[in-house]
């Protein structure tokens, strides 16, 4: 049974579970409409087509190819994604046996990440919280505390805005935060951490054995970006949050070492990620914050890191 729900500035309507709280009337007209295909056979070489991203390192994870057809996006092992030319159909195509619990974590992460990139919109690897009317968004590679960090905000009172995936907006005055996630996807380790919210929130295991809370959401589509903020956790005995701003080169080369998506080949996708890199370094404060890390989490992390950007 379908679904449809808004998703970073998308209507998607999805056969696959997306586990999204921002639902709206099934009939709604979609953006993107992602149906479940035939199942797969084999899905251990690579696909035909011009290449546009590929990621490997002990294994290949993906490979996303352009073709007559539009584009094909290859999980080996896993499944694939048919997307059509105009970026408003997907059908997914999993092998045999496959979790559907996995479908829906790369559907709502790596393959939305994908459409967006495809579509030139721009995205951080980014969770963001709302605090006060602006948005505070946390930028880093998987594991260096982005949903964590921006679970402490949420147990002091700050509302989510989205967890992995965050497209910007950079045609206003100020850039802008698109809804995203009603989730946070945490490791099992950082679970934990629904224990400090006043009323704990809906807990669930996804599909690749984290903890994901429902805590409360942002309502607001545009809230302006107050700063970028890379967490560096610290598990070895640090006592107190540090925050540095450090300048605009240094900024935009530390944000540039954390794609949401690794492996872009296509030239002129990568011009216009860095353009639009450049352009939110230029805007938008970055901040480096240091912190005492647990489990168990310090009292107030939040609340210093908050006061440190200059947020309300």
């Amino acid at each position: 049974m379908s679904a449809t729900t808004r998703m970073h500035g998308l209507t998607v309507r999805s056969e696959v579970p997306l586990h999204q709280s921002r639902l709206l009337p099934t009939a709604t007209p979609a953006d993107l409409d992602i149906t479940v295909g035939a199942p797969a056979h084999s899905l251990t070489e690579a696909p035909t087509g011009s290449v546009l991203l590929h990621f490997e390192m002990d294994r290949q994870y993906y490979t996303v190819v352009a073709d007559d057809h539009g584009y094909l996006l290859r999980f080996y092992g896993t499944c694939d994604v048919r997307l059509d030319e105009g970026l408003r159909q997907a059908s997914v195509h999993a092998l045999p046996g496959t979790d559907p619990a996995i479908l829906s974590v790369l559907l709502g992460g790596t393959v939305l990440a994908t459409v967006l990139a495809l579509r030139g919109d721009p995205v951080l690897h980014a969770s963001a919280v709302q605090v006060g009317d602006e948005a505070l968004a946390f930028v880093g590679s998987s594991g260096m505390g982005k949903s964590t960090t921006a679970t402490l905000f949420c147990a002091e009172g700050a509302r989510l805005i989205t967890d992995d995936v965050l497209r910007l907006d950079l045609g206003g005055m100020a850039p802008r935060c698109f809804l995203g996630a009603t989730e946070l996807r945490l490791r099992k380790s950082a679970g934990t951490l629904a224990d400090a919210f006043a009323v704990r929130p809906g807990q669930r295991t996804t599909g690749d054995a984290r903890e994901a809370l429902s805590v409360s959401t942002a309502e607001d589509e545009a809230l302006p970006l107050r700063a970028v903020i890379v967490p560096l956790p610290d598990k070895d005995g640090r006592r107190e949050t540090t925050v540095e701003r450090p300048d605009p080169m240094a900024a935009f080369l530390l944000l540039s070492r954390f794609p949401r998506l690794i492996g872009w080949r296509d030239a002129d996708i990568l011009r216009r990620q860095f353009q639009q890199l450049g352009d939110l370094v230029d805007r938008v404060p970055v901040f480096v914050a240091r912190m005492p890390w647990g489990p168990p989490f310090p009292e107030g992390l939040a609340a210093s890191v908050r006061r440190a950007v200059g947020a309300a």
